[in-house]
Parts: structure tokens; C-alpha cells; sequence
């Protein structure tokens, strides 16, 4: 046990999440922003890229989701856990939605979780990268309006909470990244829970109450072991009758030293955020954007594509899903050489110890989004559609203000270094304290701790570039 403090002891804490408005008002304040950014988005559109590119960041809605409201999301999931869910609207319309609803069995398949995984693939190479959906505003409303559809479609004809369980990436991502977080959501004394006779925080009864409903993520409290799959909605604590539930603070990383497994569409999910994260990085630098552009440059070359949406699917496929995947590969040719190790079993673990430094990275990129876009702000909310100022930055007619947002980045390498090195702390923690790792043998372990090394060295690469170029 490594639990420090319960956080439920504190009273005014304690009453805010037994308060039957908490969460619910929060969500519905939330949703109310999440409409509002729609509509500032809807019609502001552009078929101009370059122009796209800077319109993203003088468009109030755009600027606000991507580089503010999204880079909070990561940065909450490392530190808090899954305490977006806990505010998110999606899952007040999941509630809703599914009181309403038909209520039918989930499909066994997307309980595997690849829909999920699919549906992130989709989004990022299709959506990110060839549509540009995160650079032209009105994409980007109708990418958000598509989501609260699909959100309450799912809702009406499948049970329980099915959107956000088996369908929204956004969850998914927060459920890996919260495992590293230094709070955890557990039962309280499991004894209580043992000789409870009523069980209300799973009562089928309660499934589709508002407010004080059984848990419709399909989790008993004291059997939760990790922080994946707990949307932190604090409902079991309304409903339970001996007020037994825990939030505690922990180790950072805890949850990586137990037992923990991935099923095959995470480890996919993470190979996918792998390449992303490792993209997103080198865009801040062009020389490490070309070295990474190479392949997929030379390969669209010889093959003789054209045209931006299709160069864009292609590099895109290369760098989220082939290098990403060509690195698993040579770690599973590798172990299996002279070992019976099975490839599921190296895949699931090699993909596990590449999430301390994927988060690690996206944190780098969250803040560096954050303070690089802080020269736009004046601009957004005197003109929130934004198109006026995108075209006179764009012809060089308005300069931004660059003092804070240079003044932030001076220091930004050692402030950047220190989640890369906490990562790498935690990977080589991992092989000594990890039963996932430690039962494997010592060929196969050094296989996966040098890919893990050299994932890492290439993230670390772009703060020597930052701080020496």
C-alpha cells in the first residue's frame, strides 16, 4: 500500500462530491462552452492551408480548443487522472441519452476496445492530418457536433455508459495517462464493502439515476486495481450507503509497479500515440521535421502522389502506424530470438513501458502549445471569428507581440527535461519492480529497454535542438 493521504477527509471536499449539483452543474456549464465553441466555429472556413495554419490560432474557437482547452486535458490526466471525465459533457448526454434508450446488450467487439482504436485512427489520420480538421475552424465545429451525435446515438441503443466506455478515444487515452497519476479512486475499507447486503454502488436499479446511480462503467469499488477505466463521476460515493469510498494520493507511476496488462487494441492505441506524440514534438523543429518526413517523402516520390490530402494520408500512415510498428517489430524479432516469449506478450508489455515517455512528451507539447500561442490572445477575443487577422498576419501586415511567450521559452529545455527524465526513472523502475517485466528473461527485457531508450532519445533530441539551435 502506498496510499498518503485520503483527500475525503477533508470536509469541504467531501461535501463538494456528495453535493448532488457536483458534478452535474460543472458538466452542464462545460456542455454550455462546448455548444458556444461549435457555433464559433460553424462557417469560418477556409480551403486556403496556409492561411488555415494561422487561422487556427486567431479563430477564438480553434485557439481555445486546441491550444488551451485540449493541452489541459493531457496535463490533467497526469497529474489528476481521468478528472476531465468527471466534468466532461459527454457523459452527462451518455446519462441522459441512456434513460431514454433502448438499452441493448454492448457487442462483444467493443468491449475488445478496437472500435475505439479504430475510431482514433480514423480521427488522427484522416481528421488531423488529411482533412485538417484542428487547423479550419468550421472542420473542427462540425468534428465536435459529430461527437455529441455519435455520443447520443450510442447512448440510445446500448446500455449503461457505452460511449464513453467503448467508444470515446479521448477516455481511453485519460485511462492510460492516469495511470500515471499521484490519486486514485478506491473502496475504503473492503470489509464494509465485503458485508454490505444492499450493494448500491453496482445495484441495477440505480443504473440510470441522474444523480446517485450504481456505476454503469461496470466497476465493483474494491475491485478496482488501477486507474483506467473509473470516470471519477463520484456517484457510487452518493449512492453508498456506509460512505466508504477514497481519494488518495500515491506514488506517481503506482499503478505501473503491480500487475497491469494491456489488451491488444491499447497496445495498438499506444502505437498510435506514439507516432503522433513523436510528430507533434519534431513540428517544433524543422531540421528533426525533415529527418522525420524522409521516408515518407522519398516513398510518395517514387510512387508519384500528389496533391496535399493524399501526401498527407500517406505520411501520416507511415509515421503513426509503420515506424511505430517496424519498432515493435525488431523488439519482438529480437526477444524471440533463443526465447519462447509469445509476440502478445511482448507487444502488451513493450507498449506498456512506452507510456511513461509518450505522456512525458505529450506534457512537453501541451505546455510548449500553450505558451507559444499566448501572442494570439489579444487578437482572438477582439475578433473571435479570426479570418481578419489570419490574412493580415499572414500578409505580414500585423506582427504579434512575442515578449511573454519569449520570455516563458527561455527555460523551457530544463523545464521540458524534467518529465523525460521522470519517465525514463520510472521505465528502469519498471524492469526491477514490474511483475509484467521482471518474469521475462534478461534477452528480452534488455530488447525492450533499449527500444524504449531509443523512442526516448528521440524526444530528448528536440529539447537539445530548443536550447543549442
Amino acid at each position: 500500500m502506498n496510499i498518503i493521504m485520503n483527500l475525503l477527509e477533508v470536509r469541504l471536499i467531501h461535501r463538494l462530491f456528495l453535493s448532488r449539483w457536483f458534478p452535474l452543474a460543472v458538466q452542464l456549464i462545460v456542455l454550455m462552452a462546448f455548444i458556444l465553441i461549435i457555433l464559433g466555429g460553424l462557417g469560418v472556413n477556409t480551403s486556403d492551408m496556409k492561411l488555415a495554419k494561422v487561422l487556427r490560432n486567431t479563430n477564438l474557437a480553434s485557439l481555445a480548443v486546441w491550444s488551451y482547452w485540449w493541452p489541459l486535458v493531457i496535463i490533467s490526466a497526469v497529474l489528476l487522472g481521468r478528472v476531465w471525465c468527471m466534468v466532461c459533457p459527454m457523459e452527462l448526454v451518455n446519462a441522459v441519452s441512456a434513460r431514454v434508450g433502448l438499452r441493448k446488450r454492448v457487442p462483444r467487439f467493443f468491449k475488445s476496445g478496437w472500435v475505439i482504436t479504430v475510431f482514433y485512427a480514423i480521427i488522427l489520420i484522416v481528421g488531423m492530418r488529411t482533412w485538417r480538421l484542428n487547423r479550419v475552424p468550421h472542420k473542427m465545429a462540425l468534428y465536435m457536433l459529430a461527437l455529441l451525435v455519435i455520443a447520443v446515438l450510442v447512448s440510445l441503443v446500448y446500455e449503461k455508459r457505452a460511449f464513453c466506455s467503448y467508444v470515446c478515444p479521448v477516455g481511453y487515452l485519460l485511462g492510460l495517462y492516469a495511470l500515471i497519476s499521484p490519486f486514485e479512486w478506491r473502496a475504503g475499507d473492503v470489509s464494509v464493502c465485503q458485508s454490505c447486503k444492499t450493494k448500491e454502488c453496482i445495484a441495477k436499479k440505480k443504473h440510470y439515476e441522474v444523480i446517485g446511480r450504481s456505476c454503469t462503467s461496470n466497476l465493483y469499488p474494491p475491485r478496482i486495481r488501477d486507474n483506467q477505466d473509473c470516470l471519477l463521476c463520484t456517484q457510487c460515493l452518493k449512492v453508498c450507503p456506509h460512505d466508504n469510498l477514497r481519494l488518495s494520493t500515491r506514488n506517481f507511476f503506482a499503478d505501473f509497479y503491480q500487475r497491469i496488462s494491456l489488451r491488444p487494441a491499447q497496445a495498438a492505441f499506444v502505437l498510435l500515440l506514439s507516432g503522433l506524440v513523436l510528430y507533434e514534438l519534431y513540428e517544433e523543429s524543422d531540421p528533426l521535421m525533415g529527418i522525420l518526413k524522409w521516408v515518407p517523402n522519398r516513398f510518395v516520390e517514387a510512387v508519384g502522389i500528389s496533391g496535399e490530402p493524399p501526401v498527407n494520408f500517406i505520411t501520416a500512415v507511415i509515421i503513426f502506424i509503420l515506424f511505430p510498428l517496424a519498432l515493435m517489430m525488431v523488439v519482438v524479432a529480437v526477444s524471440q530470438f533463443r526465447s519462447q516469449v509469445s509476440t502478445g506478450t511482448v507487444a502488451k508489455t513493450f507498449t506498456l513501458l512506452l507510456i511513461p515517455t509518450i505522456a512525458s512528451g505529450n506534457l512537453i507539447k501541451a505546455l510548449v502549445k500553450m505558451i507559444s500561442r499566448l501572442p494570439y490572445w489579444p487578437h482572438a477575443l477582439s475578433d473571435p471569428e479570426g479570418m481578419a487577422a489570419a490574412r493580415q498576419i499572414l500578409d505580414q501586415q500585423l506582427v504579434l507581440s512575442k515578449s511573454a511567450s519569449d520570455f516563458l521559452f527561455s527555460g523551457i529545455s530544463y523545464v521540458a527535461a524534467v518529465p523525460l527524465l521522470a519517465a525514463l526513472a520510472a521505465t528502469v523502475y519498471m524492469f526491477f519492480k514490474s511483475p509484467n517485466v521482471k518474469q521475462l528473461d534478461i534477452q528480452v527485457k534488455t530488447s525492450m529497454f533499449l527500444a524504449v531508450l531509443f523512442y526516448w532519445g528521440l524526444l530528448v533530441s528536440t529539447i537539445f535542438l530548443w536550447e543549442f539551435d
